[in-house]
């Protein structure tokens, strides 16, 4: 046997055992801080136990936004990633551009339509097709409070707004920094959004930001929710503007701040710090607004891509499977503090304020009190949600804003975006 024959023969035998070539699985998330990369971990994970790879494509900052922005850069050149973190309206915006491609034949071998809830199935289809797929619900509507601050202050955990208006300045007195806040655009919505369910309750809450009632939007009860907002408004301070919202839980966690008013995505922020669930830092509804839950759920898209051949589809397929498995459900939304998007999963091994979260969630869904937060784009879309932020944010930082001119920005803001 010739040298050269010996070659070939070595050549054929390597491609011969060679594993297959993995697929890379491309996403597109926001996803940056301690807890959400944790949890993003149990994903990234899980695909890389099969034959593809993963790569990030984190963008930060914004809320999304930022990333929203990469996306239709990247999609409009004819480049997206395998898959993007896009919610609620936005969904539907994208297919109705031609960009998603069906899901349906994964959808119907692992009977989506039985494992996901009924209020969430619309969301994720577009024309009855499936689009995306959720991986979480989380609630936007919660309280963080430090109680060991309120005991050493001596100040009663507020049970209703105007309670909460009137500890603040006592926490002040007190040495506290009364409201761990991120002047961001989206967590200024999420505070008014917290308020306005206290203030308007879950069916008007709906009439204004979902169905964009201008005569709810318009009414007494949103100017008191604007005097609410400018009574809170006056306790966040200067700092607020360079800080990150996990840079306000950290000021909990450290005995600095007295609350944060922020959706459930704290707890894996304190689960990342080795805190104990409501023990020092405490969760509680938002109070005013108990007995509503007001929901924002996190899903991923999955684009049309110029590779079409059978194992880029796979991977896709793949990355759809492996998100709404009971295990990746389970230990995803452990690390995230979310509630998982399936009801095949042990809520036992729920942390407190998770377990809160379920129990508040099943009543709310009995009762009828279940709604889609604005401030995270699940009640309307993003652009109607821009206005809204950009209103509720120049009306925190410019004091010299009425209650009757926001709302009367407010309602004109809404109507040019529609």
């Amino acid at each position: 046997m010739n040298n050269k024959f010996q070659h070939l023969l070595a050549l054929l035998c390597l491609l011969l055992t060679a594993p297959a070539m993995a697929s890379q699985v491309e996403v597109l998330h926001w996803w940056t801080s301690g807890g959400e990369l944790d949890a993003l971990s149990e994903l990234k994970e899980k695909v890389e136990e099969t034959d593809n790879t993963w790569l990030d494509f984190a963008i930060e900052g914004g809320g999304g936004n930022t990333a929203l922005t990469v996306l239709r850069s990247r999609a409009v050149s004819g480049n997206p990633p395998t898959a993007a973190l896009i919610k609620g309206h936005n969904i539907q915006e994208w297919a109705k551009l031609g960009f998603l491609t069906s899901l349906d034949d994964i959808a119907t071998r692992e009977k989506w339509d039985d494992k996901l809830p009924e209020f969430i199935k619309p969301i994720m289809k577009y024309q009855g097709h499936y689009v995306a797929v959720p991986v979480n619900i989380h609630r936007i509507n919660w309280l963080w409070l430090n109680e060991t601050i309120f005991n050493k202050a001596k100040i009663a955990v507020p049970t209703d707004l105007s309670e909460l208006i009137a500890v603040l300045p006592q926490l002040e007195a007190a040495g506290y920094l009364p409201i761990a806040h991120t002047s961001e655009p989206w967590a200024d919505a999420i505070l008014f959004e917290s308020i306005s369910l206290s203030v308007l309750g879950a069916e008007q809450y709906k009439q204004a930001f979902v169905d964009l009632n201008p005569q709810i939007l318009a009414s007494p009860a949103m100017i008191n929710a604007f005097a609410q907002l400018r009574a809170m408004s006056l306790y966040i301070d200067k700092n607020a503007k360079n800080r990150t919202w996990e840079q306000s839980t950290k000021l909990l966690i450290d005995d600095q701040a007295a609350i944060q008013i922020m959706g459930d995505w704290v707890a894996g922020k304190l689960l990342q710090e080795k805190q104990q669930l409501n023990t020092k830092i405490r969760c509680i509804e938002f109070p005013g607004s108990e007995g509503i839950f007001s929901y924002n759920v996190d899903s991923f898209a999955f684009f049309k891509l110029k590779s079409v051949s059978s194992e880029v589809k796979e991977a896709q397929k793949t990355l759809a499977s492996i998100i709404l498995t009971p295990e990746l459900q389970r230990e995803f939304n452990a690390k995230k503090g979310s509630l998982p998007i399936i009801n095949t999963v042990n809520s036992n091994n729920f942390n407190p304020c998770t377990q809160q979260a379920y129990t508040d969630y099943q009543q709310a869904m009995r009762d009828n009190t279940l709604v889609p937060t604005f401030a995270q784009a699940m009640a309307t879309t993003t652009y109607v949600q821009s206005a809204i932020a950009r209103v509720i944010s120049n009306f925190i930082y410019d004091k010299s804003i009425s209650n009757e001119a926001a709302v009367v920005q407010l309602t004109n803001a809404i109507k040019a975006a529609q």
